[in-house]
């Protein structure tokens, strides 16, 4: 990875501070930067920032391999919003009730696309990608048909130009607001990651494994993915059930039939990497053990009948690092561990992670290394947006981990008198290349301000800081830890 030894923070753009009862890519999102270069901390992780599917609101769960959530939209910095008037709305500033901004901020763009003129010059040219293209026609379809696209009818079940050109003249309106809000998304999005990149920022994006049955992915291109004959899945994704998940997970998800993936050469895959890597600088790979070997779900049974099935392995790299520069990026690779992972990650210098909160001994028989001892080619996290905070995990370890905790913060060449700082320097005291920590466990919050417990579906991915003014008695602490530990470059 070309990355010098940086530092970094997770924060999701929907949980800064304003906005219309979201965080967005408005004015808090430029001075959460500004916050970054003034604490000397050089990366700006996010998580996925595609559409979200309208029941769980997951980033993990999307329509979309491309396309962005549109509720990131910054409605004060629209292109076509003049004279546009609607009823306000009190939301609330400490989480996201994602029904209620949804509702108001379609209106709020409907009404603002609706005299957008689809020949100018710069929506002709979004439209010039044939990817956009095919993604735009699958939205517009999906939220007229309002079922999934295996029960369409034939005239559109499956993409060509004549169906998009189609889609323009049947569907404007729909067609406009989907044209307006993308290109919208994405010219604000380029304006943000221009600042953050001039500032001396980078900004570390997130990508799945996997995407939604019912999405333009697996729409326009089925013959990719393990489907029936009625474009049905038999088999879904999910985890093999460990010692977190006794009954394992499933995530729902489309599997790949990696055979025709390879007969394509993996052009469907190097497109959408290349895509995230035109909005980001660097691209996480959640899932990157997938590759190598996946836990496969009969549909309709649980996680615990599931059965592993062999991944692309070498072949699918070899391809993809002709198209793409592997150093930017990083993977994903918790969970069962195969020798070949670890052998692709050494071939092409893709560095792996490691979670300090799983890797403190919670019993005498599972032994860890302390992190000062970690390898350097690893991103080092204190936690990830589906850990608990570090004051909950506080809350809820055993007395074998206090312990363990203890005798590790005695190494500590820098050390605090609040232990939630202690395990964040042991994460930036560590060799690793980048460490990462959440702005909430910078800011000391408690199992309050957790972003997700996976496997549940309530309450996930709501929480807000409620004010800029919040991170202003952390920002000398934290320049400090980036100083002490070499980590300002």
């Amino acid at each position: 990875m070309d990355i010098k030894k940086n530092s970094g923070i997770i924060l999701h753009p929907t949980s800064l501070p304003g906005g219309v009862g979201i965080g967005d890519f408005g004015k808090n999102s430029y001075e959460f930067i500004d916050y970054l270069v003034e604490t000397k901390t050089k990366v700006w992780q996010v998580l996925p920032l595609g559409p979200t599917d309208e029941i769980e609101y997951s980033p993990y769960s999307s329509p979309s391999s491309v396309l962005g959530n549109i509720n990131l939209i910054d409605l004060t910095n629209l292109s076509s919003n003049e004279g546009i008037k609607i009823e306000d709305k009190v939301f609330n500033e400490k989480f996201v009730d994602y029904k209620k901004v949804y509702d108001y901020k379609k209106e709020y763009l409907r009404l603002s696309s609706k005299n957008i003129d689809i020949n100018e010059k710069e929506y002709q040219f979004f439209l010039e990608d044939s990817t956009i293209r095919k993604h735009l026609t699958f939205l517009t379809l999906d939220q007229k048909n309002k079922v999934s696209w295996n029960k369409w009818i034939d005239s559109e079940y499956n993409y060509t130009e004549q169906l998009f050109e189609f889609v323009i003249k049947e569907f404007e309106s729909d067609f406009k607001f989907n044209l307006f809000t993308q290109f919208e998304f994405y010219k604000q999005w380029f304006q943000l990651k221009e600042y953050a990149n001039k500032s001396g920022i980078k900004i570390l994006g997130d990508i799945p494994i996997y995407v939604n049955h019912n999405s333009a992915d697996v729409w326009s291109d089925k013959s990719l993915f393990d489907l029936d004959e009625n474009g049905e899945m038999t088999y879904v994704s999910g985890a093999v059930p460990d010692d977190f998940t006794v009954d394992g997970q499933i995530w729902n998800t489309a599997l790949y039939n990696w055979e025709n993936n390879r007969l394509g050469n993996y052009e469907y895959w190097i497109n959408k990497l290349q895509n995230n890597l035109d909005k980001f600088d660097y691209l996480r790979i959640d899932h990157f053990v997938g590759f190598f070997q996946y836990w496969a779900i009969p549909i309709n049974e649980t996680a615990l009948n599931g059965e592993w099935r062999k991944g692309p392995w070498k072949n699918f790299f070899k391809e993809v690092s002709k198209n793409i520069p592997m150093s930017k990026l990083l993977a994903e690779d918790l969970g069962v561990i195969l020798q070949e992972t670890n052998q692709i990650l050494k071939e092409y210098n893709i560095p792996g992670m490691k979670v300090l909160q799983q890797r403190i001994p919670s019993d005498g028989v599972n032994k860890e290394i302390h992190p000062h001892d970690w390898n350097q080619n690893i991103i080092a996290y204190t936690g990830t947006h589906d850990s608990p905070t570090i004051g909950q995990w506080f809350e809820e370890s055993n007395d074998f981990q206090m312990r363990s905790f203890d005798e590790y913060k005695q190494k500590l060449k820098y050390s605090y008198s609040n232990d939630i700082w202690n395990f964040i320097s042991l994460v930036w005291e560590s060799p690793a290349i980048l460490s990462v920590t959440t702005i909430q466990d910078v800011l000391n919050l408690g199992r309050s301000a957790r972003f997700n417990i996976p496997g549940t579906k309530n309450d996930n991915w709501s929480w807000r800081l409620e004010s800029m003014q919040e991170l202003d008695i952390t920002i000398d602490k934290l320049k400090e830890l980036n100083e002490n530990n070499s980590r300002v470059n």
